[in-house]
């Protein structure tokens, strides 16, 4: 058994223990989702089902917690299971697909914490849990930033300083939805990264920068508000 001794200090032991009944899909374990995955799972949650289809590539080193240079190339999901099943006594499932609207959400979930890039799966999921009735939280963009300050929790409507939120609100309005959507976001300008090459007078853009502070950092966010929903808190 982990010891969970020094989270008990904090919230109780019969808290712990309601944590261990509790079921959490993360859909998307990358960067934002890997950190909250790790830090749901070492607080003694009971069980978590992985979703993701994606690989690891030599660009996920930098930030995605179970990488290393012995994975690349392995699913994401069933390397980060691994990693979980060494650390704590959480049931960790796995999923591999990608979430379109043939996706089958199971209601058996207490908590669904959406970490997913694609806007169009983003959306989807989002609206299979409210009919579903399933409590739902999303990360947005945390990319092209380096300090970790202004994560903020609130709703879709109320988002700024992020390409992916007004992406994201276009389709909410497209589709005349009138769920509010709970969101994290970091409520601070993004970097711009574009260079120009000696000898080219073209800008080119670099793929989307990512630092660890702060796709880190909104990973325990998220992972901190879930849980102590999860254990009758705020």
């Amino acid at each position: 058994m982990v010891d969970l001794s020094r989270i008990e200090y904090l919230v109780g032991k019969d808290k712990i223990n309601l944590l261990k009944k509790k079921k959490v899909l993360v859909c998307g374990v990358g960067g934002v989702g890997s950190f909250v995955v790790e830090a749901l799972c070492r607080s003694g949650l009971g069980y978590i089902t992985l979703l993701d289809y994606d690989v690891v590539e030599k660009s996920n080193l930098n930030r995605q917690l179970m990488t290393d240079k012995n994975n690349i190339g392995e699913n994401k999901a069933e390397v980060l299971k691994r990693r979980v099943e060494n650390i704590s006594d959480c049931k960790v499932d796995v999923i591999n697909c990608f979430i379109d609207e043939n996706f089958e959400l199971d209601k058996k979930y207490d908590y669904v914490i959406d970490c997913i890039d694609t806007l169009t799966s983003k959306f989807t999921l989002v609206k299979k849990c409210h009919e579903a009735n399933i409590p739902v939280l999303s990360s947005l963009g945390s990319a092209k930033r380096i300090k970790p300050d202004n994560i903020k929790l609130t709703t879709l409507d109320k988002t700024r300083n992020d390409p992916l939120a007004k992406a994201f609100r276009k389709i909410v309005k497209d589709e005349n939805y009138k769920h509010k959507i709970e969101v994290v976001f970091v409520d601070s300008p993004a970097i711009k990264t574009s260079v120009v090459k000696q000898g080219n007078t073209n800008k080119e853009k670099y793929p989307l920068g990512s630092s660890v502070f702060v796709v880190g950092s909104v990973g325990l966010y998220i992972a901190s508000i879930v849980f102590e929903r999860l254990i009758g808190g705020k």
